[in-house]
Parts: structure tokens; sequence; C-alpha cells
């Protein structure tokens, strides 16, 4: 069987009476397997074959398609590929689907889940991207769960909104569904690698069918999807650091980057003054202002809020 065979395929009868789900593949280990030629893991399985290891999916869903929109690996996405996603999500969802699962690589999963929660509007239904942390022929592998709770949540789920629907405990006892603007990757390998931060996950998800909603979200209705598919490609993300100076942001001013995200320690501090007046950050960014360039600030905290009146 060679890679790309599968780019687009007919899926085999099912249970008419279930929900109908769209799968979009973009690739990553979800789609992988150990390739033998040279002992690394590569992205080999088209959606079918990751779709027939998966048979219970045929007692939870309808397949209504399954398409390989790319094979890339999450760390070599682009906001091109993004845009890309969110309007085919939009192109299933008007279509009748009941849910959409985007298959992708972990890495950079919470990217792309808070990209589209920004780019698609007025989702009726759930947009799960799934992945996975081992490939699909290890024995500790997580596809089989975690495509089974996505399935479940695309299906029957009672949410408008985009998630990220991982492993919850290390063991396969059930799996959490993530706000996309909320989810973030803490562990390079264990398969419950994905966290909330600052909330608690919309719902955890057994694969026996069952889904427990811990948060608010927005509900399943009947609007019609729209994508807003434009992304500025010039927009940088800065970390402060001590010692670091200002010429990183003159390097980008003079770039033509049109937004800066800075990344400030504690509240969304960064080097204001220093000792050596020359290192410090506040007249680069007021020059950025002068030019039209977008500055936001966020923490490097991972837990928190930002706030500019506690110190000077």
């Amino acid at each position: 069987m060679q890679l790309g065979k599968f780019d687009h395929y007919s899926p085999p009868p099912q249970k008419p009476q279930l929900p109908p789900v769209s799968i979009i593949s973009t690739g990553g280990t979800i789609s992988s397997r150990v390739d033998y030629l040279t002992g690394a893991v590569a992205t080999l399985f088209s959606p079918e074959e990751v779709l027939q290891g998966v048979p219970e999916l045929g007692e939870i869903v309808r397949i209504s398609s399954a398409e390989r929109l790319f094979n890339l690996y999450s760390e070599d996405l682009s906001p091109r590929n993004w845009c890309k996603i969110a309007e085919k999500v939009v192109e299933k969802l008007s279509g009748g689907d009941s849910g959409v699962l985007v298959l992708h690589g972990t890495d950079t999963m919470h990217y792309t889940a808070a990209a589209l929660s920004f780019m698609v509007r007025d989702l009726p239904s759930p947009v799960v991207l799934v992945g996975a942390q081992r490939s699909s022929d290890r024995g500790s592998r997580d596809t089989d769960m975690n495509l089974i709770c996505a399935s479940i949540m695309a299906a029957r789920g009672d949410v408008g909104e985009v998630g990220i629907c991982m492993h919850g405990q290390m063991d396969d006892s059930f799996c959490n569904y993530i706000r996309g603007t909320r989810a973030r990757k803490m562990h390079t390998s264990r398969r419950d690698a994905f966290r909330p931060i600052n909330e608690l996950p919309i719902a955890r998800i057994w694969p026996d069918g069952r889904i427990e909603y811990l948060n608010r979200s927005v509900r399943r209705g009947s609007t019609r999807p729209s994508s807003d598919a434009v992304f500025e490609e010039r927009v940088a993300l800065v970390r402060a650091y001590p010692g670091a100076p200002p010429l990183i942001l003159e390097a980008l001013l003079d770039s033509g980057y049109r937004g800066v995200v800075l990344e400030g320690t504690g509240l969304g501090h960064v080097p204001s003054q220093p000792e050596d007046p020359r290192m410090s950050w506040l007249p680069s960014v007021k020059r950025g202002v002068e030019m039209g360039v977008v500055f936001a600030v966020t923490s490097q905290c991972l837990y928190g809020r930002t706030s500019s009146q506690v110190y000077r």
C-alpha cells in the first residue's frame, strides 16, 4: 500500500441511524507507525487505515467522509494550514454533520485549537481535535481510546465549541474535552499530556459513552457556521528574560512585523527600568506603537492573570 493512496475514500456501509461525523486528517503521531526501513516513527497511515484500526467507531458514529487534508507533523504546520482546516471544517458542518474530528499531531495541537476557536464562527456542534502520544503500533498506544472518546463528543456532545479530546489520566479510564483557547500540552510523552489552564475541562468522556459536563460552554445549536480564515503571519511571540536586549524588538520592527506578543514575567513585566537605560524595552515598544504595530502582553506563568496596576 503506497502513501497517499487513500487521501479520499468512501467508507463501507455503516449504521444509517448513527450521527454523521466527518474526519479531517492532518498528520501527526495518530497517523504514524514505525517505518521499519528506517526505525523511526513516520506518518504513514491514511485516514482509512486509522479508522480500520478502531472498529468500535462503527457503533458510535457514521463516518460521512474521511479526508487527508495534508500529512504533516504539527511542528511543520503554519497559519496557512490553520486557514485550510478552518475552511474545511465549515464545509463539513455546513453539509449537515453532527460534528467534525480533526486528527492532529500533539506538539502544536493547542495552537491549532486556539486558532480555529477564533477563525470558525457560530459553530452548531463540536469541532474535536484529537491526537496520540504513542504511535498506533505500540502496546501503550492511546489512539483507540482518544478516537472513541472524541467520536462520542463529536456525535453526541452538547457543545458548540472547538476543543481537544485526549486522555485525562495515564490509564484508559476517561478523556477530557478541553476548550480550544484553554488547552496546553504539559508533558512531552505522557498520555495525559494536555491540561486545561485556569479552568476545568468542558467535559469528561468515558469510552462506554458517558459524558460528564464540568464547565460552562456554548451549547449545540442550529447556527450556520462561517470561516474568518484570515491570518497575519508577521506576528512574533517574544519572551522577556533577564538581560534580554531591546534589539530583539528592533529587529522585528525593522523586518516589517505587524504584531508582537510579549511574554512577560510574573504579571506581565518586561525590562523597563534596568540599571543600563539602553536595555529598557519601552522605547522600542513606543516606536512600534507609533508605526502601527500591535503589542499584546501575556505572562510566562501558566496560571493567574496579567495586571498593569500592581507595580510601577
